[in-house]
């Protein structure tokens, strides 16, 4: 008597499916190099600058591994329904990834003169203790035992203001760091001045309306978009957020190995420059 032996189910993936698991590899190929860059970024005798570079490069890689954990991964041989395409999460996590960068910049490897580096240093500082004081705050604690704060904050804030550097500043630039703002620079700013935000704008804006509820995220809801079944409007995004990733996790990658040069870029020269063409914006 013959055995009944289920069919294996097979399908044919769909253009967009075979783009996005094209777009998929590349950005495996730079996570791999990001996580081989931040093993071996130990031992590096550095300033607080730089110190403050590698714990953003830290945070960098594991925001990496964990955007790969939630990209699903269509096959021939499995149902379109059985892979999750959670756009607002991908979304999310690649608009992480690039202010993650920008912050990298910011307070790490941006060549900047030492005077503006302790300006930065010096906001990030007073920016960081603000937060910290309103959140304590607003949770009710104890006038009384927040007065320290009170104190730290006005020193700093005065440390601002008698900044050599602040003057070289724009009137503008001058009112973000009095007000605590944790950068002076615009989008703007950096899309001018680095060839990597070219289209910072432009890509936060449409990752901003795909991770909020409103004004454009549910409105582009139906029967198919939206419910993470992997409609081709929703895997057209993805690979939008799956680019973006990429390019600003392997950007964050060469800025710091060529930032710390004679430490880790000189040593993985040759696996950098396999991903050094995934950090400008792609025609």
């Amino acid at each position: 008597m013959k055995k009944n032996h289920k069919k294996r189910f097979v399908r044919k993936l769909t253009d967009r499916e075979i783009l996005y698991l094209e777009e998929l590899e590349k950005y495996i190929q730079v996570l791999k190099v990001t996580m081989l860059i931040s093993l071996n970024q130990h031992g590096i005798e550095t300033t607080g600058r730089g110190i403050r570079a590698s714990k953003i490069f830290t945070r960098q890689t594991l925001l990496g591994m964990s955007f790969r954990k939630i990209l699903p991964i269509p096959s021939k041989y499995k149902h379109p329904e059985d892979e999750l395409w959670d756009i607002c999460s991908i979304a999310s996590l690649s608009r992480n990834i690039m202010e993650g960068y920008i912050s990298l910049l910011f307070f790490g490897i941006e060549k900047v003169s030492e005077e503006e580096a302790e300006l930065r240093f010096f906001l990030g500082q007073y920016h960081r203790n603000r937060e910290w004081y309103q959140i304590r705050k607003r949770f009710g604690e104890n006038e009384n035992k927040l007065h320290e704060f009170v104190d730290g904050l006005k020193a700093q804030k005065q440390r601002l203001k008698n900044h050599p550097y602040l003057s070289k500043l724009t009137r503008v630039q001058q009112n973000k760091v009095l007000q605590g703002l944790e950068m002076y620079k615009t989008k703007e700013d950096f899309e001018n001045e680095n060839k990597v935000c070219t289209r910072l704008r432009g890509d936060y804006q449409v990752l901003s309306n795909l991770i909020h509820p409103l004004p454009l995220s549910i409105e582009r809801m139906n029967n198919e978009s939206g419910r993470g079944i992997g409609s081709k409007h929703d895997i057209t995004y993805c690979i939008l957020s799956l680019v973006i990733a990429r390019r600003y996790l392997a950007a964050s990658t060469i800025g710091f190995s060529d930032f710390f040069y004679s430490y880790i870029g000189k040593k993985f020269e040759k696996d950098l420059n396999t991903i050094r063409s995934f950090t400008l914006p792609e025609d």
